[in-house]
């Protein structure tokens, strides 16, 4: 007698005989898989101390040229009073201009 199976009992073969073998192929990635998570979690813990340390290097410089700004504009006030007036008025003038000159184009 030859060993004939049904269409359904050939199709419930066919799908354990896979779950078994996607179980294996599962079970033999799990730890390449966890080293993988575990190199992708230091890769991004690095990116982000290499950015907080550009952005600290990036603070310390802003704040330099901001004392350097700072000194320097108070040499200018002390050595001509006047001509730091005269900027500061002329600064606050194209201010004002361009604040108006804003408000105009906005109204309809």
């Amino acid at each position: 007698m030859s060993d004939q199976k049904t269409a359904p009992e050939k199709i419930s073969s066919f799908s354990t005989t896979m779950a078994s073998n996607v179980n294996e192929a599962l079970q033999d990635a799990q730890p390449a898989m966890n080293r993988m998570g575990h190199r992708v979690k230091d890769e991004l813990h690095n990116l982000s101390e290499s950015g907080k340390d550009v952005y600290a290097d990036a603070m310390r410089k802003l704040e330099k040229e901001a004392h350097h700004v700072r000194v320097s504009t108070e040499h200018l006030i002390q050595q001509s009073p006047l001509n730091a007036v005269l900027i500061a008025a002329g600064t606050g003038a194209l201010a004002a201009l361009a604040v108006s000159w804003f408000m105009r184009s906005r109204q309809p």
